[in-house]
């Protein structure tokens, strides 16, 4: 299990999970995923910050299986990976794969 494309997950809801600014914690991300058996999928999408500086970055969106939401953010966040989306924040949970 492994990094997959929306293609390869068509049939399962996926949910975001977590959002990588630098290349150092989304390789962090991808290798915590795919050490603990995750199936997931990566999107680059922007995403504005709400900081004293604000501004729209482009980020690296990891979307995971649904069902697996929950564990999966608490595995990255035990990791320090903190800038985690919690599955009730907002309708994302619903957005499919990362459109």
């Amino acid at each position: 299990m492994a990094r997959r494309t929306a293609d390869e997950l068509a049939d399962t809801p996926l949910s975001l999970v977590y959002i990588a600014g630098n290349l150092a914690d989304a390789e962090a991300a991808e290798r915590r995923l795919t050490d603990i058996g995750i199936d997931y999928v990566l999107t680059l999408e922007p995403f504005t910050t709400v900081s004293f500086m604000g501004g729209e970055y482009m980020g690296l969106f990891v979307y995971v299986p649904t069902a697996q939401q929950r564990f999966c953010r608490e595995m990255l966040e035990l990791h320090g990976l903190t800038d985690t989306v919690d599955l009730e924040w907002s309708g994302l949970s619903g957005r499919p794969h990362g459109t």
